[in-house]
């Protein structure tokens, strides 16, 4: 590298902060190639810099007059590098220190600065590196102007946003890899950027007299230079982003930049440096643009390409806002960052708490409103309810029971008053004797008739209401005996259903609460618990209403007793491991979250973490599989619990289905968080997250992942997150933790995919915003000022999380959520009054944060249910204002809600939109298309069924109405216009575009495939109706391709995941569309829904090179799965056969498309492409796998394609073989491995069949190649695949059917008949190995392979007799191999040397094997097969290991000495050691050797059975 040696100027001026008091400051130095520096100086005030500078800037004027400076450095070499290197310090003194000289030259291009000073003169010497400068592409690329109302940007970054920045802010070309760890964004583009006329921040330092001077050195940058614009050129953006990003961070001391620069932020925004910047910034740019018109070595971009180019910078843009700021409004921006690490829960604001019930909620207000506070409504109520209690002290009469069923609305408000009151009356008693009294029988056979059912059915009401009033209301019912009294009219006789169930309902809010379930659940002494009375209950003869009300409280009382099983697993757990400190100590530390790059932070960790799995290795995975089903347990109850535990209402009827019905519903939720809550259920997943033994379990991690997600699904349950939210603060770093983990190690982590970690953090702290939001509402209703800081910041951090494509998708789940959309429209409701002017709305920060978020939720929410509330009021804003571009592009998305309600009837006119818009699909006009399809989705298709639920009908009158307004051809057509818009630029390679671009095709593809799959399966279900448009297979075909077929990360995400699924299920709906009462013919067979969808697949496989890999995924998805099935419970016989006649129906379908089928395994069959390879094979498993004639069909096909390549060449030549013959044996090595591809191999080789002699012949051609394999490396290649095929085909144990599989019903004779080669074969098979070993140009994995299947044939009286046949024609085999085992002894070799001599003690007859060492009986055990009878004695082998210059004894002795010399490195080999050690002896004490007996009894197997016979039976 050229490098000047000469030393120069690179950099000179003065950083100033001026604030009152002294704080440590950090500046930034970037220069715009790399450079070596030599020397830094600090200039003290007064001293002359540097000679030809004019005499305003020629002087110092550092202060203090010391202090210590730290240097960093960005290390060029180290381009990845998260962080910057650290440079040195300099003591700096003005009288005596003021030089830093660095101990070797460094090489950077950006330096950090941090020190406690307030102006600092620097000047830095050293040389360009000149060949860096002049090979650059393109200028330095000007920096970029900051956005006018900047809240202060942060110089930490976080990895988790970068994606989203790429799309949102990359228009040229992507950033360099970002650095990692958890880091900030930079600060976002404002929301109010003004695109046309940006306004640049000034940066410290520069004056307007610099211009002329700009060349001679290069420029000073202060941090808040670091965001991006959001409209730029091509250019090298990425390069400026990274250095940006590096600037805030070192490896030794974390250099916080946050901290400081919240001082000074607004300091730095001198307004006279305005227009010169402006200049520099517009000749800087014309730079670049004269540049980028001249000849740079690049085609110019061709016409086609052109849409690709608006793809790629965003057809989606966010139309900015045209406002223009005084210094003034931007000084009222509040200084703040978002670290979504550093962000943490605080106490909830607002909304309640979701497991409170609704009277303490109305003493925690009143409580907090304070006693004097006016609250009429209490008051009234509570004189109302004291009034009562005093006037029937004594009456039981009818008075009495009207008062009994007034008491219960009296309750939240009135008792609360009074128990704040402190009033001495007792009512909370009174009341409690007042219902055991309308409670008890015999107070109610004394009232008239009507008016003893009236009196117990307000008995049970006022049980409710008062099992509400806290703890105390429920342990006053308990100790009166409520439960008891309960059962007592449960058990009665003559009781109605109705006040069955109404107990049931009293009996339900009793054990809502925890103290009531702990009763209900223990019982008293000597008494049977509530549990066991009302197992008894209803087991009676009970109507189906009763035991539906019994069952749903049984059910809550089995979730509560898993919570408490669940909480003694995790209490065990922690005893266990709390005697070490465990990480999770170390990752609660305050500070831990933000030096998680701290090196000896992650040490202790990690050491922590070793010493904790030491001391957790006690705890047995027997606890740990319990602990797995009981978490995957509470997930399936709290899924079903709308439908399992909640009372039926008293009008409903629990059938299978229902039409119309009472939607009145209780609330299960509030109770299930109020038992997670009394077990601390998320300290105990944090837990369970921190101990290694369980987080690093895949099962554990699945199972807590899969709850914690169903809570963040609800308000409530994100409620309840933020109500406990010191545990949810751990949780959360917990999962971080895991989290970034995986990311490290480069895995793709099991437990927390999808970012779910993030997405949790996200979620909570949005809610947390709109909670400030609110309360902020509640403060300053009548606030004049509009632009409140706290507001600003608030809005300001929910902006920031939807930087980043998870967070975006967690701000628009939230928002989506109940009324949370109500804080952002309440807020542009109050700004767009005209009290405020128009120019004053137009000109809040916070509107147009509000219009900005209510755009970004309605864009990335695909539920709907929000905008059904909300449409009319977001309309009515968007009518109002017209100037905004915002509201305008929120209107379009918006367009298709006007005057529409969410029922069935609206329907057509959805369709009909969709219709008329359809040519505007994905551009600015269309996006009302989304909304629409969003919307037929949320009216038109049920979700998804879960088990105890009523099938409601509506659905299916919603399927007719989307028939009847021809929606099934309008939804094809969206799909085929989506595919046409999406083929070009998936063709060239181009990603997705923006993130709202990826979010509008994944919404409109999700929305069109679930409305198509809820109409198909409507239609075909029954097997009734036909349908035959094959444009449905022909979309979706094209949709996988361009979606699901190469993903960007190398693995579909959850999104592109979910489109496959849906994809395929679609496809498969065609599958039930065979009536089951049709004669299956030829003819019915290949005109029905399945083949014609069948044809359409696999006639797109080939269709075009690009669809290839599609294609076969597709392909492979439909296919069932190889047998045997993976299932956790025993398959029942009825589900057996439901297998296999499906497979045997695909079969016949597949078998209609033959020549299709083997079209695709000749095309493929030849590629060089490894995931085709693979997909291919895994097809033909498939395919093979469905019964007989399907694998006959695939296996034939191989095989004649190894037939036509080897019998290609000419006669009378020598057989060429290339490497397409070596590819071919590899597809059918590949396949003999598995079962149902063996048997179809040796059913054809066996030339028993008409018509395929010539697999048998050319099996021979192939044996015949193992035993002369030559010296090219292709045959050598070729004979190993033979050699691993020939392994397959002797492997007993690769067979359909299996003598354990049917409890030993086959002998073993039989099984050997169904599963290895007949005699003539296999003869030749043992003729083939011992030839091959006998051969010395045999390659070493060749032989190797050959032992082994020697040892599978040794295992059986069939495989030994024929391996002695072949010995006694081929006697030296064995002495060869010995021979050569010994002369390539080496490390390496020891596999095969371990082999051989574990095949000669498995052929010894059992006597021998008795004398050799103490490791003979292991040896025996493993290697004798216990059903063998033959067998070789020691002195037939010692015949056979002998020659005439050698015996064998001395080879063993060398083989000794060989493998005792390796064994001093190698501790393996000592097991190899003592078998060498063993045989030798053996064949010492065996006498004078003999030659192989000759009397063997041929073992006759019978013969095998068919082979639709054997894939019936599997």
């Amino acid at each position: 590298m050229a490098v000047d040696s000469a030393m120069e100027l690179l950099f000179l001026d003065t950083f100033k902060h001026p604030s009152a008091e002294q704080s440590s400051h950090i500046d930034v130095v970037r220069f715009p190639c790399v450079v070596y520096i030599n020397e830094v100086r600090v200039i003290p005030p007064g001293v002359r810099a540097h000679s030809s500078l004019p005499d305003n800037r020629a002087y110092g004027e550092t202060s203090p007059h010391t202090f210590q400076l730290d240097l960093f450095f960005n290390n060029v070499s180290k381009p990845s590098a998260p962080v910057f290197d650290r440079l040195g310090s300099l003591e700096y003194d003005e009288n005596t220190s003021i030089i830093f000289r660095p101990n070797s030259k460094v090489n950077t291009d950006g330096l950090v600065l941090r020190g406690w000073y307030n102006c600092l003169t620097l000047a830095i010497y050293g040389s360009v590196d000149r060949v860096i400068s002049h090979d650059r592409d393109s200028p330095p690329p000007p920096p970029p102007p900051p956005p006018p109302p900047q809240p202060q940007p942060s110089l930490k970054r976080n990895p988790k946003h970068a994606d989203g920045e790429k799309e949102d802010q990359f228009n040229g070309s992507p950033p360099r890899p970002q650095p990692r760890g958890p880091r900030t964004p930079p600060g976002p583009p404002p929301p109010d950027d003004d695109e046309d006329d940006p306004m640049p921040l000034p940066v410290s330092g520069d004056k307007e007299e610099d211009a002329p001077h700009r060349e001679d050195y290069f420029e000073p940058i202060s941090p808040d230079r670091n965001s991006v614009p959001q409209e730029g050129q091509y250019s090298d953006e990425g390069e400026v982003e990274e250095e940006q990003q590096e600037e805030g961070e070192d490896d030794e001391d974390d250099v916080d930049v946050e901290e400081e620069e919240d001082e000074d932020e607004d300091d730095r925004h001198t307004v006279d440096s305005i227009p010169e910047e402006e200049e520099e910034d517009e000749e800087e740019e014309g730079e670049e643009d004269e540049e980028g018109e001249g000849d740079d070595g690049y085609e110019q971009i061709s016409s086609d390409e052109d849409g690709i180019a608006d793809l790629e910078r965003e057809t989606f843009k966010y139309p900015n806002f045209d406002v223009e700021y005084t210094a003034e409004d931007l000084a009222s921006v509040p200084p703040m960052t978002y670290d979504p690490y550093d962000r943490e829960l605080v106490p909830l604001l607002y909304f309640s708490c979701p497991y409170k019930t609704t009277f303490e909620i109305e003493i925690s207000r009143m409580k907090d409103q304070g006693p004097d506070k006016e609250n009429s409504g209490a008051i009234e109520a509570s004189v109302k309810l004291t009034e009562l209690l005093d006037l029937y002290r004594e009456d039981r009469g009818a008075k009495w029971v009207t008062a009994l069923e007034e008491i219960p609305s009296l309750i939240i408000k009135g008792l609360s008053y009074l128990q704040l009151k402190n009033t001495k009356q007792d009512c909370l008693g009174q009341l409690v004797d007042w219902t055991m009294q309308a409670l008890n029988l015999q107070v109610a056979f004394r009232q008239p008739i009507a008016l003893n059912v009236r009196q117990l059915k307000a008995g049970t009401k006022l049980v409710s209401s008062l099992a509400e009033c806290g703890a105390q209301g429920v342990t006053g019912l308990l100790q009166a005996g409520v439960i008891s009294v309960l059962f007592e009219l449960l058990f009665a006789d003559h009781v109605s259903s109705s006040l069955k169930l109404n107990a049931f309902k009293a009996l339900d809010s009793v054990i809502s609460m925890t103290e009531g379930m702990e009763v209900f659940l223990r019982g008293r002494q000597n008494e049977k618990s509530g549990y066991q009375k009302l197992l008894e209950l209803i087991l009676l003869d009970q109507t189906v209403r009763v035991v539906t009300a019994g069952s749903a409280i049984l059910q809550k009382c089995h979730f509560y007793e898993i919570l408490s099983e669940i909480k003694r697993l995790g209490d065990h757990l922690a005893e266990k491991t709390s005697s070490v400190p465990n990480h999770s100590e170390t990752d609660h530390d305050t500070d831990a979250g933000l030096e998680r790059t701290n090196p000896e932070y992650e040490n202790e960790v990690e050491t922590s973490m070793d010493m904790d799995l030491l001391e957790s290795s006690n705890i047995s995975e027997g606890e740990i599989e319990k602990l797995i089903n009981l978490l995957e347990e509470v997930f399936h109850l709290m899924e079903t619990a709308p439908h399992t535990m909640i009372q039926p209402p008293v009008k409903s009827f629990p059938t299978m289905a229902r039409i119309t019905g009472p939607p009145e519903r209780d609330d299960p939720y509030p109770v299930l968080f109020r038992y997670l809550h009394s077990h601390h259920f998320l300290e105990l997943v944090t837990l369970l997250l921190s101990i290694p033994v369980t987080s690093a379990h895949p099962g554990v991690l699945q199972a807590t992942k899969d709850v914690l997600k169903f809570l963040a699904q609800s308000q409530k349950g994100l409620l309840f997150f933020m109500s406990e939210y010191e545990a949810t603060n751990l949780l959360i770093r917990a999962l971080c933790h895991l989290y970034d983990q995986d990311e490290e190690e480069g895995l793709q982590s099991d437990g927390v995919d999808d970012a779910f970690a993030l997405w949790l953090q996200d979620s909570t702290q949005t809610l947390q915003c709109i909670t400030e939001l609110f309360s902020h509402f509640q403060r300053c209703t009548a606030s004049e000022e509009t632009d409140h800081s706290d507001l600003l910041g608030t809005l300001h951090n929910l902006y920031l999380i939807t930087f980043n494509p998870v967070g975006r998708s967690a701000v628009g789940h939230v928002f989506s959520l109940e009324k949370n959309l109500q804080s952002l429209i309440t807020l542009m409701e109050y700004y767009s009054k005209e009290a405020l002017g128009d120019s004053k709305s137009k000109k809040s920060v916070a509107y147009n944060y509000a219009c900005i978020l209510i755009l970004v939720v309605v864009q990335s929410s695909s539920d709907v249910q929000m905008l059904e509330q909300h449409a009319a009021s977001l309309l009515k804003l968007c009518k109002a204002d017209e100037n905004n571009a915002k509201l305008q592009e929120l209107g379009k998305w918006l367009e298709p809600l006007k005057n529409l309600r969410f029922e069935i009837n609206c329907i057509p006119n959805l369709i009909e939109y969709v219709k008329q818009n359809i040519d505007n699909l994905m551009t600015a006009e269309g996006v009302g298309l989304t909304t629409a399809l969003r919307v037929l989705c949320n009216v038109a298709c049920p979700p998804p069924p879960v088990e105890g639920q009523q099938k409601d009908l509506k659905w299916n009158l919603a399927v007719i109405q989307l028939f009847s307004a021809e929606g099934m051809d309008t939804f094809i057509r969206v799909l085929q216009k989506l595919n046409s818009i999406l083929t070009q630029p998936w063709r060239l390679h181009v990603n997705m575009g923006t993130t709202l671009h990826r979010v509008t095709t994944i919404s409109m593809a999700r929305c069109t495939l679930t409305l198509l799959k809820t109409m198909l399966t409507e239609l075909l279900r029954g097997g009734s109706f036909e349908f035959k448009d094959m444009r449905v297979p022909s979309a979706l075909v094209t949709l996988h391709m361009l979606l699901c077929s190469i993903p960007l990360s190398g693995r579909l995400d959850s999104d592109e995941q979910k489109i496959q699924n849906d994809i395929i299920d679609i496809l498969l709906t065609f599958t039930q569309g065979v009536n089951e009462k049709l004669t299956i013919s030829e003819e019915t067979l290949a005109n029905n829904t399945w083949s014609l969808m069948l044809k359409e697949v696999l006639s797109s496989i080939l269709k075009v090179p690009e669809g290839f890999f599609s294609g076969l995924i597709l392909l492979s998805e439909l296919l069932p799965l190889p047998l045997p099935m993976q299932t956790t419970q025993v398959i029942e016989p009825h589900d057996i056969s439901v297998a296999l006649n499906t497979r045997k129906l695909w079969s016949m379908h597949l078998h209609v498309q033959a020549k299709l089928l083997q079209e695709i395994v000749r095309s493929f069959s030849g590629t060089t492409c490894q995931p085709i390879q693979h997909m291919l094979r895994r097809i033909c498993v498939q395919l093979c796998d469905l019964a007989s004639p399907t694998a006959l069909l695939i296996m034939r096909t191989v095989l004649d394609l190894i037939v036509e390549d080897l019998q290609s060449t000419s006669e009378d030549k020598e057989k060429q073989y290339t490497s397409q013959t070596t590819r071919l044996l590899a597809l059918l090595d590949a396949l003999a491995s598995h079962k149902a591809c063996k048997l179809a191999i040796l059913h054809l080789i066996n030339g028993t069949i008409k018509g395929d002699e010539r697999y048998a012949e050319i099996f021979q051609d192939l044996l015949a190649l193992v035993r002369s394999p030559g010296d090219s490396v292709i045959r050598q290649q070729c004979v190993e695949y033979i050699t691993s095929i020939l392994q397959s085909l002797c492997d007993q144990d690769i067979a359909l059917i299996l003598p354990a599989s049917s409890e030993g019903s086959i002998s073993e004779l039989e099984q050997l008949s169904n599963s290895l080669p007949n005699k003539e074969l296999m003869a030749s098979i043992c003729d083939c190995l011992l030839a091959t070993l006998a051969n010395s140009e045999s390659s070493y994995n060749c032989l190797l392979t050959c032992v082994r299947t020697m040892m599978f044939l040794a295992e059986h009286d069939y495989g030994l007799f024929h391996l002695k046949s072949s010995l006694r024609k081929n006697s030296s085999a064995l002495h060869s191999l010995l021979k050569r085992v010994v002369s390539t002894f080496s490390k390496d070799t020891g596999e095969l040397a371990s082999s051989f001599l574990e095949f000669m003690r498995q052929i010894l007859n059992s006597d021998t094997m008795g004398c050799c060492g103490d490791d003979s009986g292991l040896m025996e055990v493993e290697g004798a097969h216990p059903s063998r009878t033959m067998s070789i004695n020691a002195a037939e082998l010692k015949q056979l290991l002998q020659s005439k210059e050698e015996s064998p004894e001395n080879l063993f002795l060398e083989l000794e000495k060989l493998v005792l010399e390796h064994s001093k490195d190698d501790d393996n080999l000592d097991s190899l050691l003592d078998n060498v050690v063993g045989l030798k002896q053996m064949l010492e004490s065996s006498g004078d050797p003999l030659p192989l007996s000759d009397q063997d009894v041929e073992p006759v197997l019978s013969a095998p059975e068919s082979l639709q016979n054997l894939f019936n039976n599997r």
